[in-house]
């Protein structure tokens, strides 16, 4: 079983994207994806992106295949009440933007307990693209990775996801990913030659997870930059066995 955990449907404003939901999970099963946890790109830079999670809900609406993946943000209001509906909604994890949203991980402790309680997995994105290639007037900067990384070291008690990171970031945290069983890290956006052999060198097999980046970026790249150069049993368990595991998905 493959499960793609970042995955996205919707507008993208810097480029044109194949983003409709069947777009999206059709350019995904042709790479053999099985499970895709999938959040609306349109609340990325919206100033209430809970107005998005509402239509996502009802596109995954018994659906197997397709899990939805709320978009949280803090600072706004409504934030308990959108984790509440997370929950009754079945949703298995949340994906938090810290960067675009304008705040840091220390600025909203009393998001953290209300987590806990749900159980519910946090992904927590450090990027959507290489700010290199963003209109120059609206250049949103990477996460550092050392802010989750505080986060999971003060609540380890939390299910973490350090999503869209870059393969160095992801090999600095090797020693904490490792000693750390609800830390992962996905490798949507690994980049470098022989990006997913190396981390699997560094002992990494276990703690990372399949992402497609889909429709921003190609799926196909995506199942390449796993399967190349590494056992099949490693492979599998960083295409699904590892997600399937933390998100508890059969």
């Amino acid at each position: 079983m493959i499960v793609d955990v970042s995955a996205f449907s919707g507008a993208w404003p810097s480029h044109p994207v194949h983003g409709r939901v069947e777009d999206v999970v059709d350019s995904l099963k042709a790479v053999s994806v099985d499970r895709i946890l999938c959040s609306p790109l349109d609340g990325v830079w919206c100033r209430n992106p809970h107005l998005y999670n509402g239509p996502l809900y009802r596109a995954c609406a018994d659906r197997k295949d397709l899990l939805a993946v709320p978009v949280i943000d803090p600072t706004m209001a409504t934030w308990e009440a959108e984790v509440g509906e997370a929950v009754e909604m079945g949703a298995k994890a949340l994906r938090l933007f810290p960067n675009y949203h304008g705040y840091s991980l220390e600025d909203v402790t009393s998001l953290w307990d209300p987590i806990h309680t749900t159980g519910l997995v946090t992904i927590i994105q450090t990027r959507m693209e290489d700010p290199r290639r963003q209109h120059p007037a609206s250049v949103v900067e990477d996460v550092a990775v050392k802010q989750i990384l505080e986060l999971g070291g003060k609540r380890p008690d939390l299910k973490l996801v350090i999503g869209g990171a870059r393969t160095g970031d992801i090999r600095s945290a090797s020693e904490v990913l490792r000693g750390n069983e609800n830390l992962y890290a996905d490798v949507s956006q690994a980049d470098g030659l022989d990006a997913v052999k190396v981390m699997v060198e560094d002992g990494l097999a276990e703690s990372l997870l399949f992402g497609s980046h889909a429709p921003l970026f190609i799926p196909h790249s995506a199942v390449a930059r796993v399967i190349t150069d590494i056992d099949d049993d490693l492979a599998d368990a960083i295409l699904g066995r590892n997600a399937a595991r933390l998100f508890a998905i059969q």
